[in-house]
């Protein structure tokens, strides 16, 4: 249960799928959108930034509830629900964080932010298809040319077993960086398995989507 105070309003509790507190007792009208969000951004950069964990609990709590409040400010903000579900994935509350991420999807299913943080979230818990489908979909709509997403991708689909798409989005991200030598290294790699061969391909196990 998180207790949220803020801007001198009474405490009030949030349970996941119940908000319980007095809403009368709470003129969100009033509330300063801008200051809101400047403190919700602060206490979740620094908290990003913590290294003591405890220190990073408190700060992730003093952000999740200024979140809150622009929720209820502005219920149809994809912003202030993407953050909130950000929290919840750094918190290993993952109920909480899908829910978030669900229902920022039902908003708007193509967001490049949405699906690259959704993507983010199944990446970190070793979920690659899940988090294949929702990089390709932010790749698809607007962050074609992002250099850590395109890495990602190549590494997934190798340990997945498909060399050809991994070496696919390597070429890609070596355009971007040239520079990087590991990366020609791991092309030059690839392209030296006859991964065509490969029991990835003969099983036919996955098709392409």
């Amino acid at each position: 249960m998180l207790v949220l105070l803020a801007l001198g309003c009474p405490s009030f509790a949030v349970e996941y799928g119940t908000v319980k507190y007095n809403d009368s007792t709470i003129d969100y009208s009033v509330i300063d959108k801008n200051t809101v969000l400047n403190r919700a951004d602060s206490y979740f950069e620094k908290a990003l930034k913590a290294t003591d964990k405890k220190e990073q609990e408190n700060l992730l709590q003093k952000a999740s509830g200024e979140y809150f409040i622009l929720t209820r400010i502005e219920p149809q903000n994809l912003r202030y629900m993407v953050q909130m579900a950000r929290i919840y994935d750094l918190e290993n509350n993952n109920n909480y964080a899908k829910e978030y991420f669900f229902n920022a999807l039902k908003m708007d299913k193509h967001n490049a932010r949405t699906n690259y943080y959704f993507g983010e979230y199944y990446y970190k818990r070793n979920e690659y298809e899940k988090a294949l489908y929702f990089y390709n979909t932010a790749l698809e709509n607007g962050h074609g040319e992002n250099y850590e997403i395109l890495i990602k991708m190549a590494v997934m689909y190798e340990k997945l077993g498909d060399l050809l798409r991994a070496n696919q989005y390597y070429k890609k991200a070596y355009i971007i960086n040239p520079s990087n030598t590991k990366l020609s290294g791991k092309i030059k790699e690839i392209e030296q398995v006859k991964y065509k061969n490969t029991n990835y391909y003969k099983k036919g196990s996955r098709q392409k989507k």
